[in-house]
């Protein structure tokens, strides 16, 4: 221990102001002595002086904190300006600026005023990396983390103004962690919501209670910080606190479920949900033997909770569960418990549910007549008649565009889609979301690129695929992001031969390439067709005028499509380069959009689009397709009539996704479940 008083560790001292009040941010040192009153404050700017003063006192018996937060800089013009002085106005709520690190101070649960022993503290840190591991699945920075003395901390770097909804969204932060993560063992401070929060000075002997072999007084350190310290984006914060803490299901007189008298006790042991009891400051939580949709989800990760009001949860810390409800617990005990909900939107969707289920394809009558000018099957049917029709199978393929499966379940096999947008629009990235989403559920793809190289295209899907906690930035270029050799290995076996990719270098003539697709959707058992795009392939050969061989090309795709029952969606840019896009202005004639199933058009969220779109629909300033970076158009849908519906989408740099929220966060079956891999990187041995 380097320092001039037996209670500093002067580099650690500067290490942990350097790291948390750089660049001569103003902060406040306050050390407690013994005895209520005996407290000493002094406001400092550098390590230097604040460490010179701090020296000047007799830490024997005294603890050493300094304030988390950004201080209004008028601050320093108090008394204790680059000194220590008792009987001084200390930092107080309104004195903070912004909120700067957000801290979860993980405590072995022991006596008051003792030390933690050793086997205590190590129950600590195993806790913090569990809770560290969970909030980077849920697109939090890495963190700065500390050991107390007695217990770890977490610091994740913010960036928020001093308000009343700071405060609460710092609140139920904190209850949704102890929520999750309390144990019978560790507890989570949740009183440090406070914007004047005071945290352990690292660099300082924590003492309490006397010093003991077996509870002895440590040094508090920076045990790790990340190479470069990034702010958590706030609305992964608020995603943690809507998918943690219990929510109030209004009562329902249909299902007889009244939240104020539903019995959760009586309903788990209805339907042998094994769990333990276990209470905490404002809620109960059951902590579950396993979890309902994976027996190997076992306790303590899965559990449901209630806060006394009528509210209830459920939450699974593991990457597959992560987003299930207490609605989708409840669903799968009982199938029918939100039947006949009264309610407009969800009737319209089972509605239209119901007629896609019953769709049939049309038939070309005339060419049937033709062949057989007296067919089996009557032209004209009764109601008896159309009854008794069997229902063909029908196969949605999921897209992960939530907007556009809510709407529409998905892509139909047996149809085609035309999806076209301006330059930089990303139209790839849509293509790619719908990939890796299709292969995800298990369906099979096969993709042509004739702008991007092999190379170029499997870049772009590996950020996407290994997602915000895999990629990397580079040190040689600012704001370029790879993905690791061993990862991308990892998402290749995991395409497998579900992905497939077509070989540019056998050329672009579409008739040979409509040969080579058949044959390869025998091979394959294709689901999903994507072409990227018309403009690359030569279709010279299907007809010698140009918009004459773009509705063949259109046909041809859609006979492909019905015939091996697979999905086709097409690029096709369009006609004008700049204005609001419409169907119109896809390229060639009319016939193209006439001819698909389906028709999306993707935009760029910026001042023309706004303007232009307001001048069309008369949209507010607030429309709900202003919120993203990016908006997808449902412009065609045959089977519902769906037209003019904009979904926001978020574009995220790092990974090249674009995200049905700013705080999605989705995981691709390649990845493990951090939950329980210990060589996730947390620095805890940096």
């Amino acid at each position: 221990m380097s320092s001039r008083n037996d209670y500093i560790d002067e580099e650690q001292l500067r290490k942990a102001l350097s790291v948390l009040k750089p660049d001569g941010e103003l902060f406040e040192l306050r050390v407690f002595g013994k005895h209520k009153g005996d407290v000493y404050s002094g406001y400092f700017t550098d390590a230097d002086t604040a460490i010179d003063e701090l020296s000047k006192i007799r830490l024997d018996g005294k603890s050493v904190f300094f304030t988390l937060n950004g201080i209004n800089e008028a601050c320093y013009g108090r008394a204790q300006h680059d000194e220590f002085m008792q009987g001084v106005t200390t930092t107080g709520d309104v004195d903070v600026v912004t909120y700067e690190w957000l801290l979860i101070d993980l405590d072995p649960i022991r006596p008051t005023d003792v030390s933690s022993s050793n086997e205590e503290l190590e129950l600590a840190r195993e806790q913090a990396v569990k809770v560290a591991r969970y909030l980077k699945t849920q697109g939090f920075e890495d963190p700065v983390i500390g050991m107390s003395g007695n217990g770890y901390h977490l610091l994740y770097n913010v960036g928020f103004y001093n308000s009343a909804d700071s405060k609460k969204l710092v609140t139920d932060f904190l209850t949704a962690m102890a929520l999750l993560f309390n144990t019978d063992h560790i507890k989570i401070d949740t009183v440090n919501f406070n914007p004047a929060r005071i945290c352990k000075m690292y660099g300082t002997v924590a003492q309490k209670g006397a010093s003991t072999k077996d509870r002895p007084h440590r040094m508090a350190y920076i045990v790790s910080r990340p190479k470069e310290i990034r702010q958590t984006k706030r609305t992964y914060i608020e995603h943690v606190i809507e998918s943690t803490l219990p929510k109030k299901e209004e009562p329902q007189e249909y299902n007889n479920f009244n939240p104020r008298t539903f019995d959760i006790r009586e309903w788990m042991d209805r339907y042998g949900l094994a769990y333990t009891e276990k209470s905490g400051p404002g809620y109960t939580k059951f902590v579950l033997e396993h979890c309902p949709f994976d027996d190997t989800h076992r306790a303590p990760d899965s559990m449901i909770t209630t806060d006394g009001t009528g509210r209830i949860g459920f939450k699974c810390l593991h990457n597959s569960c992560s987003e299930r409800t207490w609605r989708d617990v409840r669903l799968k005990f009982e199938p029918d418990a939100y039947d006949n909900r009264g309610m407009a939107e969800e009737d319209d969707e089972r509605i239209n549910a119901g007629w896609k289920a019953h769709s049939r394809f049309n038939r070309d009558i005339a060419a049937e007549l033709e062949e057989d000018p007296q067919p089996e099957e009557p032209m004209f049917l009764t109601a008896k008649q159309i009854l008794g029709m069997p229902n063909p199978d029908v196969t949605y393929v999921p897209t992960g565009i939530e907007g556009i499966d809510n709407r529409m379940i998905g892509l139909k096999k047996g149809g085609i889609s035309v999806l076209s947008g301006l330059r930089g629009g990303s139209k790839s990235t849509i293509l790619t979301t719908i990939c890796l989403n299709a292969v995800n559920q298990g369906y099979n793809v096969l993709a042509y690129s004739g702008e991007l190289t092999a190379e170029n295209f499997m870049r772009w899907m590996f950020l996407q695929a290994a997602g915000k906690m895999h990629v990397k930035p580079s040190q040689y270029h600012d704001g370029f992001f790879y993905v690791e050799d061993a990862d991308k290995m990892k998402i290749a076996e995991w395409l497998g031969g579900h992905f497939v990719l077509y070989n540019n270098d056998y050329g672009n003539d579409f008739s040979l390439i409509l040969k080579r697709l058949e044959n390869q959707i025998a091979a394959q058992k294709t689901d999903v067709i994507i072409l990227d795009n018309l403009m690359a392939l030569d279709i010279r050969g299907l007809a010698q005028d140009k918009y004459d061989a773009q509705k063949q090309f259109t046909k041809d795709l859609s006979d492909l499509a019905k015939r091996t029952n697979t999905h086709i969606i097409f690029v096709a840019h369009p006609r004008k380069a700049n204005g609001f896009l419409r169907l119109e202005d896809v390229s060639g004639s009319n016939d193209i959009v006439n001819l698909v199933d389906d028709a999306f058009i993707v935009h760029r969220n910026n001042l023309d689009f706004q303007r232009l779109s307001k001048e069309m629909f008369r949209f507010s300033d607030d429309h709900e397709c202003y919120r993203g970076t990016n908006v997808i158009e449902i412009a065609k849908d045959r089977e519902s009539g769906c037209q003019d519906v904009f979904i926001p989408l978020w574009y995220e740099p790092e990974t090249k996704r674009l995200k049905n929220a700013a705080s999605e966060m989705v995981q691709y079956g390649w990845d493990t479940d951090y939950l329980d891999d210990g060589d996730m990187d947390i620095p805890f041995n940096v």
